[in-house]
């Protein structure tokens, strides 16, 4: 079986949720055979096995039934798809800069007309979600917690 490469516009995935042709629900062994096997796993354990799968720095987390659940990267300012993803479209994601606060994201969400909820958790972190299941974490550079937005630093991108 041929090995396919993802080609992942941010811009696209923020938008719409899509990741490729990935989807969430979809079985270990469909997406092994759609030519897309992961570069690495966790370690101690097997492909079949493994409730994580890594290209680069890009997971994709499994369920127990070893469907795909999740979507994650907690490497804003250095995304890297290894050799199995390109990215493209950077949205405001400056890869090998400063992350985006949550200010800025949030205003570009809405000059995008994108609709939002923002939930604010007690252990100091903000998420954004998006109706099609695209979230962002955003954690605070102060030492004491702000409620201002322009001190909250995206660290995580994702899809639940």
């Amino acid at each position: 079986m041929q090995k396919i490469k993802v080609e992942l516009d941010i811009l696209e995935f923020v938008k719409t949720g899509k990741f490729g042709f990935l989807k969430l629900g979809e079985s270990k062994e469909e997406i092994i055979n759609q030519g897309f096997p992961p570069e690495d796993w966790l370690h101690k354990q097997t492909i079949a096995s493994s409730a994580i799968w890594r290209y680069g720095n890009i997971e994709l987390h499994f369920d127990d039934s070893n469907h795909l659940s999740g979507i994650f990267t907690d490497y804003i300012t250095n995304i890297y798809g290894g050799e199995s993803i390109s990215i493209i479209n950077w949205w405001i994601l400056p890869n090998g800069k400063a992350s985006p606060n949550l200010l800025d994201t949030i205003q570009e969400l809405n000059n995008l007309n994108i609709d939002f909820s923002k939930t604010t958790f007690e252990v100091g972190c903000v998420e954004i979600k998006l109706s099609n299941g695209v979230y962002f974490m955003f954690d605070c550079l102060d030492d004491e917690l702000s409620n201002h937005q322009n001190k909250w630093t995206m660290t995580v991108i994702g899809k639940k």
